[in-house]
């Protein structure tokens, strides 16, 4: 599994949904050129705990064309992953055991109606956009779902199973954690992908899942070694 091709179908499943949504208020975005999310990272301490290793955090410039009126939205990715040791050197002596991504989107809203997509996406939506942009990873049925203390209450996370091509290898079955709360003014999307192996407890996987949920900080002045990638989306004209 490409883990940055696997978290830049993530956001951009969601994301691109929004072009072509906001033409209906266009005469509200006269004065509005920028809406922004905050970056959201994982703490040192519970990264360690959880095993995980920070990959860093990309900011995304969506630029969507409505009605001659260009709007920038600025999302951020923040990406971990987990490696375990192989025997006898196979894949290099090492496999990626766990990918976790931590998206945040900014909230949208005038005259009380939101215009963010995200918002009113299920994390069954959320999994199918996944599925549409990523070819290496198969979602399929809503498993479970539990509640984790994170972001200053409890957040609900739904588990899917599906298949993922990992190292080449094809058909390899994984479970993918998916949750969607909102704080700070922005929408979350949270996926956690760990595979199905005999070799590894998927309870066991679900709690560092769960370590790294728990040790979520969001806002402008948090740690992240930020990069940046710009995308230009043309909505209605």
């Amino acid at each position: 599994m490409d883990r940055r091709r696997f978290v830049a179908a993530v956001a951009v499943g969601g994301l691109t949904a929004t072009a072509g949504c906001l033409g209906s208020v266009e005469q509200y975005f006269d004065d509005l050129t920028t809406v922004t999310a905050s970056p959201a990272v994982v703490s040192q301490s519970a990264v360690s705990d959880a095993g995980y290793e920070y990959q860093g955090t990309l900011e995304v410039l969506e630029t969507e064309t409505i009605v001659g009126q260009s709007v920038d939205a600025i999302n951020y990715i923040s990406q971990y992953t987990r490696t375990i040791s192989t025997p006898f050197g196979v894949l290099g002596g090492e496999a990626e055991a766990g990918v976790f991504a931590a998206i945040t989107t900014p909230q949208v809203r005038i005259i009380g109606e939101n215009f963010n997509p995200i918002s009113d996406m299920t994390t069954a939506e959320i999994a199918e956009h996944v599925q549409d942009q990523y070819a290496e990873l198969e979602v399929g049925e809503k498993l479970a779902e539990r509640t984790v203390e994170a972001l200053g209450g409890e957040i609900s996370v739904d588990t899917f199973d599906g298949e993922a091509t990992l190292h080449g290898y094809e058909g390899v079955d994984v479970y993918i954690d998916i949750s969607q709360p909102d704080y700070g003014g922005d929408h979350f999307v949270l996926v956690g992908v760990y595979p199905d192996a005999g070799t590894l407890d998927r309870e066991d996987e679900a709690e560092r899942i769960d370590t790294l949920l728990a040790g979520l900080e969001h806002g402008d002045d948090v740690e992240a070694d930020i990069s940046r990638e710009d995308t230009t989306l043309q909505g209605d004209e």
